[in-house]
C-alpha cells in the first residue's frame, strides 16, 4: 500500500509541475508584450527550466548508482554471512 501512496504521490507531483508550467507559458503569452520580446523570454526561461532538469537528472543518476554501490556490498556482506552453499538450487527443480 505503500508503493501505491509513493506512485501516487509522484503522479500528483508531475501533474503540479506540468500544470505550472503551463499556466507559466499562458501567462506569458497572454502578456501585453510583443511578440519577439514574448519569444525570447519563453527562450530564456526554456533553457533555465532545461538546465535545472539537467542538475536534477545528474543527481538522481548520481544518487542510483550510490544506492546501487550500497547494495552491492550490502549483498557481498549477507553472502558472506549467510552462505547458501547447503541450498540445492537445481534448475530442473525450479
Amino acid at each position: 500500500m505503500a508503493e501505491e501512496s509513493r506512485r501516487g504521490s509522484g503522479g500528483f507531483i508531475a501533474g503540479m509541475v506540468l500544470g505550472g508550467a503551463l499556466g507559466f507559458v499562458a501567462g506569458l503569452i497572454m502578456a501585453p508584450k510583443s511578440g519577439d520580446e514574448t519569444r525570447s523570454v519563453l527562450s530564456e526561461r526554456g533553457q533555465e527550466l532545461r538546465d535545472k532538469a539537467d542538475e536534477f537528472l545528474a543527481a538522481a543518476r548520481e544518487r542510483m548508482a550510490s544506492a546501487t554501490g550500497e547494495g552491492k556490498r550490502a549483498a557481498r556482506t549477507m553472502r558472506g554471512e549467510y552462505p547458501f552453499d547447503d541450498l540445492d538450487l537445481d534448475d530442473e527443480d525450479l
